[in-house]
């Protein structure tokens, strides 16, 4: 009865090591995939009011399926000036070449990365500080990013300012926006897929002293309401990105825009009444020195398509 009991016992325990053992190999994952590293990037698609001199965030965090950055440390960057192509790196990490959906960025609420508050805010009037406060710290990005099978992968967290930043005159005139669109105003790229279009305008119309700027949609996806603001406040919600065309030189650059067909528009603002903030004026009447149609626009991988736009007329709104 002695030796039943031990050989019992002995038995009991190979089986709970060899359940505990699969469920261990279960819940690993693939043990032989193979990790390859990618780089974080920011940038920004640029906020189109005039008063607005700067814009600060501070990021607390940011992971990929709930993977924070190697070596990342709470940081506060001057997105505005991240514009053209700019970008800054935030840190990398090791991952499975697959398709990810699960992106976070995580903003400090509290203090900036010296530990000053407000974390983020608007500068206006050259000095004074707005405070941005977001319904939620945690801006879960709707965009999915795949990571290549290649030794070095950029993937770009692209922040539409002017998707991201609403008008809230009880907050001293500006806040992030609600947390849906908060949510949408950032995008994910992996550089390896993504080309530009850039160009330079001839402005033709009676408005020299606006600021006109380019919007580019998927192709077929422009519609006349898009020139209207959403529930959010938000005009041209579902551009994929814009420039602001430069003052001196009329240039503009559309840039990480993934392997598609795009159309671009142009709009007009200005400050009509003189309180530092631009007023949509209307879309602009557009002729393309060239054989390429602006309302399908093939973007390839690592390309970049040149446009010499000509603006007509302003349409009234």
């Amino acid at each position: 009865m002695k030796t039943k009991a031990i050989f019992i016992s002995m038995m009991t325990a190979v089986m709970a090591f060899l359940f505990v053992s699969c469920s261990e190999d279960d819940s690993s994952g693939d043990p032989d995939a193979q990790n390859y590293n990618a780089q974080v990037y920011i940038t920004d698609a640029p906020i189109d009011n005039a008063e607005v001199d700067a814009v600060f965030v501070t990021i607390a965090d940011v992971q990929i399926d709930g993977q924070s950055l190697s070596g990342f440390e709470k940081t506060t960057i001057e997105l505005s000036a991240l514009t053209d192509g700019q970008t800054q790196l935030l840190g990398d990490l090791d991952l499975e070449a697959e398709t990810y959906t699960n992106i976070d960025l995580i903003l400090a609420t509290d203090s900036d990365a010296n530990g000053d508050s407000p974390a983020n805010y608007v500068v206006v009037d050259g000095s004074t500080k707005v405070t941005l406060d977001p319904a939620n710290a945690t801006i879960s990005i709707d965009d999915a990013v795949e990571v290549a099978a290649q030794d070095t992968n950029e993937l770009v967290l692209d922040v539409d300012l002017r998707k991201a930043i609403v008008t809230d005159e009880a907050n001293g005139g500006y806040n992030f926006a609600a947390e849906t669109q908060l949510n949408s105003s950032v995008r994910a790229v992996n550089t390896i897929s993504t080309g530009m279009v850039s160009g330079s305008v001839t402005n033709d119309t009676n408005n020299q002293d606006g600021v006109m700027v380019a919007y580019a949609y998927e192709a077929g996806t422009f519609t006349e309401t898009e020139a209207e603001t959403n529930a959010s406040g938000v005009r041209f919600s579902n551009a994929v990105t814009s420039s602001v065309v430069a003052e001196g030189s009329q240039d503009f650059s559309l840039h990480f825009l993934e392997a598609n067909n795009y159309e671009v528009h142009f709009a007009s603002f200005t400050d009509t009444d003189s309180d530092g903030n631009l007023e949509f004026e209307g879309m602009v009447e557009t002729e393309v020195d060239g054989s390429i149609d602006l309302e399908n626009i093939e973007v390839t991988a690592d390309s970049e398509v040149t446009l010499n736009i000509i603006l007509m007329s302003i349409l009234p709104f």
